[in-house]
């Protein structure tokens, strides 16, 4: 019960660093923003845990060093402005942080089945990610210059992180199924907003936009599994 009530407010207080951080950016107070960013994911990862009802399990685990690795990407990506080379610094711990949430997805299971899925299923579920990821590529590609290789294998890891999510499919309930694919899907438009504003066209209240879509990705993906561990006590 304790550790409910605690969850519960973390709740309410990751949702006010949230809107502080998207606040700062809208304002552009970047003294708001030094504190609000680095606060998000260790506040969502407390979070997490005090909400987990029953033990801690390998999938919860993973999950928690996708949080660590996406915080110390968030972290490397404040600093891009004073070196560049911060931005490959960033991409690499983010990629991690996909490469954490596939084997997590892939280590969440309540029920059975839903592993037997025909060549035609299996088709439907790659194509949309592969057009995208081969579209925005094709589109940023004479602009990424030397980052051609760690960008296209960013774009890889994070359409199979979002694969991991979608082979849920019948092999947990269908909220937490729901919220961990939104999530997913929202982390690819987060991270196709900064690959375009960075490289292709700057946008128009580019970065309220990105963190706004990337917040909503790390909760609901994040929510979502933590239903999935619940269901199992």
């Amino acid at each position: 019960m304790k550790d409910e009530k605690t969850a519960q407010i973390l709740k309410y207080v990751f949702i006010v660093i949230a809107v502080a951080e998207l606040l700062s950016h809208a304002m552009e107070w970047t003294w708001l923003n030094q504190f609000t960013k680095p606060l998000l994911m260790p506040v969502l990862l407390v979070y997490f845990r005090k909400g987990l009802e029953g033990p801690v399990n390998l999938s919860f685990i993973l999950a928690v060093f996708a949080l660590l690795f996406s915080w110390f990407g968030d972290v490397a990506l404040m600093y891009v402005h004073e070196k560049e080379w911060f931005f490959l610094v960033g991409l690499g711990a983010f990629a991690v942080a996909q490469s954490f949430y596939f084997f997590s997805f892939k280590n969440a299971k309540t029920q059975g089945g839903g592993d037997n899925f025909s060549p035609i299923q299996h088709l439907f579920n790659v194509f949309p990610f592969a057009v995208f990821a081969i579209g925005l590529l094709y589109t940023l590609w004479p602009f990424l210059d030397g980052l051609k290789l760690p960008v296209s294998i960013y774009a890889t890891l994070i359409c199979l992180m979002a694969l991991g999510a979608v082979y849920r499919n019948g092999r947990t309930s269908t909220e937490s199924f729901n919220q961990v694919v939104f999530g997913a899907i929202l982390f690819i438009l987060s991270d196709a907003l900064i690959a375009i504003n960075k490289f292709y066209a700057p946008m128009e209240n580019a970065s309220i936009w990105i963190m706004g879509t990337y917040i909503l990705a790390q909760w609901n993906i994040i929510n979502g599994l933590q239903k999935d561990y619940n269901e199992r006590v």
